[in-house]
């Protein structure tokens, strides 16, 4: 899905690879990205299962950090994989980047924060009756939310690579274009190593075809006859 198969939609080439192209990335790479889909489904559902438990009794901030980061993750998700496909000319590889840079921080963030979270209530769960409901979802998002962490790792050190590899393609295949420019000269004119015929001049003085007249032999004329005298 990220890699951009022959005849598709053209895109946009900038100067050092800052165009919209997709980065080159191994072909299980679309594997990893549905893996993230599942896990961020699980997740989503583990949080709302814990914050609809809580009742409004207390609030744990790492089942509601857990909640924006799938949230997030769903729309960073479909952005990345259905952009490419259906409006190319929107995708821009240095935004999907940096957004899944952000994915790497806030699943980080999240799986650590229900853990806490999980680590807290084991410790309280008589203080209220469905503290081991919570319990359990807050365990399990973070068990799955530490899987999507790793995840979300792989597939940025990856599109990572892609993007630098496609950064120096393009760096290198635009000097050659300009050197090759530099060395043919402007355009229209042709270094073939043969002498250009000079520009005409009305008022220079015009060299005859001819350099000089041919001297033929001098044949003597006969005289004319004499006539008989009768």
């Amino acid at each position: 899905m990220e890699n951009k198969q022959a005849g598709s939609a053209p895109v946009s080439r900038g100067v050092g690879g800052m165009g919209n192209e997709v980065p080159q990335v191994p072909s299980w790479f679309i594997f990893v990205r549905y893996a993230q889909i599942v896990l961020t489904l699980i997740v989503f559902v583990c949080s709302c299962v814990a914050l609809s438990q809580v009742r409004g009794y207390y609030l744990g901030w790492g089942a509601g950090f857990s909640l924006f980061t799938s949230i997030y993750t769903a729309i960073f998700l479909a952005g990345v994989m259905l952009v490419p496909k259906f409006a190319p000319q929107f995708y821009f590889k240095w935004f999907c980047l940096g957004a899944e840079a952000f994915c790497v921080l806030w699943w980080l963030c999240s799986f650590a924060g229900l853990a806490s979270w999980a680590a807290w209530l084991s410790l309280w769960t008589s203080g209220f009756s469905d503290g081991r409901t919570v319990y359990g979802a807050c365990a399990a998002g973070a068990a799955f939310g530490a899987f999507n962490w790793i995840a979300f790792c792989v597939t940025l050190v990856f599109y990572s690579l892609g993007c630098h590899r496609h950064r120096v393609q393009k760096s290198t295949w635009n000097g050659g274009v300009e050197a090759g420019a530099a060395s043919m000269g402007p355009i229209g004119v042709q270094h073939t190593g043969a002498s250009q015929p000079a520009a005409y001049d009305p008022n220079a003085q015009q060299t005859p075809y001819y350099q000089g007249e041919q001297q033929y032999p001098t044949v003597p004329t006969p005289a004319p006859s004499q006539g008989y005298h009768s």
